[in-house]
């Protein structure tokens, strides 16, 4: 098998004869698998001709388009490592992720992050410049060189760049995509994104749509009609504002499969979507630095916590705060047994940090079940204590959002003036609820179902809950207004 992962996906492409069928569609129009690397092998040509060497990295400020998927594996076939980016972060988030990679060139797209060009922050160039090339005949070497940087969520400080070798990249190859139309609305700077849209893509000769502006929920159900979209991928939030919109449960149930992942799959939305997709919806659970950590079908299962079992080959095990494992059915941090992690790194020029053969922390609560489900209770990091009691955030935000006229839910602890600490709950009502009623009865809910120090003191009202570019709660938003006196 190729060292370099470009030359092993356009080596399997076509030793299947898929030339000629369609890979992506984008901007009005399809683009066939020798498109695709035909352009990936001139963007190659263009970073040589640009004065990038291996090992160099390239910022791709570029919304998910075929210059995407052009400029990804151009970066590979090159040994260049490609960095994408989140073109929709607003200005000061865009200019910390470029001083962090430490770029050599950034590709930007004049209608997203064309003020790039004028920043002086790092030399930049257009797609289209590098595609004028003419194409790259040889691939450089792969194997353990770095091939991928994606910077971590953010959600509990300044994101970090993690690496992926070429070795790590590219390696589940198949036959089984004839006739699958697939739909990623989580983007391609995001790992589950990148492998939804364009792995998935190459490695098993699926259709992937691409939507250049970031989709709303309409428009993926127009995308999804127009296309005979057959699997989707996007994180629970989206699902669960996509099934507020018209004819919504009509495209989901014409659906192979839908991959949900990226946040907790709440009891309601679990509630709502089992109904439509049955044993097609599927619930994912990994992390950024160590891919994978269990899947399953929600259908199965009659408790929200409940993920599914481990990925295979990928053992894991709960153990309290000195390292003991614990038994069946106690809640600790989660370990899993990885082939390897990629650690972040504060800055790209330190290069890959990898552990290879490991335990890894994930920094989850969590419990095994008699049949070795995995069942993620919250983030270690989330629990406040209340009262001098631990709480869970995500058991009170569940209960919150089992409420119809929730549409999603978070808590954090907050000071309050008198000295004391409670919880505060922060909701996104449905449309056309009523505040001052529904208050009145989560408030009453959760006085019924919680313990006195898990039931929120008040609640604020909210459009949306505060998210990063991958839809993770970003909780130290919540918690900055926490540690004012209220």
């Amino acid at each position: 098998m190729p060292e370099n992962v470009a030359q092993r996906l356009a080596e399997h492409t076509r030793a299947r004869g898929w030339d000629d069928r369609v890979a992506f569609v984008a901007d009005g129009r399809d683009w066939t698998f020798a498109e695709v690397f035909d352009g990936a092998a001139r963007v190659a040509n263009g970073y040589l001709a640009a004065g990038l060497r291996p090992g160099d990295r390239v910022l791709l400020a570029l919304p998910d388009s075929m210059e995407m998927v052009w400029c990804l594996l151009g970066a590979w076939q090159a040994g260049v490592v490609a960095v994408p980016v989140n073109v929709q972060m607003s200005r000061e988030d865009l200019e910390r992720d470029v001083l962090t990679a430490e770029p050599a060139l950034a590709v930007v797209d004049p209608e997203t992050a064309g003020w790039l060009d004028t920043a002086g922050l790092v030399r930049t160039t257009r797609a289209e410049q590098l595609t004028a090339a003419a194409p790259a005949t040889g691939f450089t070497a792969g194997g353990d060189a770095p091939a991928l940087a994606l910077f971590t969520s953010g959600t509990t400080g300044k994101p970090k760049l993690c690496f992926f070798l070429h070795r790590d990249l590219g390696t589940r190859l198949s036959t089984d995509g004839a006739g699958v139309v697939g739909l990623s609305v989580s983007r391609m700077y995001f790992f589950g994104g990148l492998s939804a849209s364009v792995l998935a893509t190459l490695g098993i000769g699926q259709t992937s749509v691409l939507s250049r502006p970031r989709a709303t929920p309409a428009a993926a159900i127009e995308l999804m009609r127009t296309h005979a979209v057959t699997r989707f991928f996007g994180q629970p939030s989206f699902l669960a504002r996509l099934l507020l919109e018209p004819g919504a449960a009509e495209v989901l149930g014409a659906l192979r499969v839908a991959i949900c992942a990226g946040e907790v799959l709440s009891q309601r939305l679990r509630e709502q979507l089992v109904p439509i997709l049955g044993e097609r919806l599927i619930n994912g659970y990994g992390a950024t630095e160590i891919g994978g950590i269990a899947i399953g079908r929600p259908a199965d299962y009659d408790t929200p916590s409940a993920v599914g079992p481990p990925h295979e080959g990928r053992p894991v095990r709960i153990v309290d705060a000195e390292g003991q494992v614990l038994p069946t059915g106690e809640r600790g941090e989660l370990h899993i047994r990885v082939p390897f992690a990629t650690r972040g790194v504060a800055r790209g020029g330190l290069g890959p940090d990898q552990l290879v053969d490991t335990w890894w922390p994930t920094g989850d609560l969590a419990s095994l079940d008699e049949d070795n489900v995995v069942h993620v209770h919250g983030r270690l990091d989330d629990v406040e204590v209340i009262g001098g009691q631990n709480v869970v955030p995500g058991e009170v935000e569940r209960l919150l959002e089992s409420h119809p006229g929730v549409l999603e839910a978070a808590v954090s602890a907050v000071r309050r003036e008198v000295g004391h600490t409670s919880l505060r709950a922060y909701v996104v009502p449905v449309p056309d609820a009523e505040p001052d009623i529904l208050g009145a009865q989560l408030l009453d809910l959760a006085k019924t179902r919680l313990s006195w120090y898990k039931v929120p003191d008040d609640i604020v009202w909210l459009a949306a809950l505060p998210r990063n570019g991958n839809g993770k709660i970003l909780r130290r938003h919540l918690r900055a207004e926490g540690n004012q006196f209220v």
